[in-house]
């Protein structure tokens, strides 16, 4: 009998899987929300500017784990509501 995932098993994947892409960086992600949309994006809302710093110098990490424990292609930082910075994830 094959195994079949309902919405709601792959809405508990996806959220353990942001859950543990924010534990790599809880001091800064804590105060962020995290957002995967249909095009395999993920979107990190800033609310404050510092929090934006620190997402940037950590960029090289933020796009490897990105890509390999949330498997996206793409990753975006928003401060309010504005996009500050866009990127691939692909690993070189």
């Amino acid at each position: 009998m094959p195994l079949e995932l309902t919405t709601n098993d792959l809405v508990t994947l996806e959220q353990y899987r942001l859950q543990r892409f924010r534990s790599f960086f809880f001091s800064t992600l804590v105060a962020c929300p995290l957002c995967l949309d249909e095009e395999q994006t993920l979107i990190i809302y800033c609310l404050e500017p510092q929090f934006v710093d620190q997402l940037l110098s950590q960029m090289d990490q933020l796009r490897w784990y990105a890509r390999i424990v949330l498997g996206v292609s793409c990753l975006a930082i928003n401060f309010v509501q504005e996009e500050i910075y866009r990127t691939v994830t692909a690993i070189d």
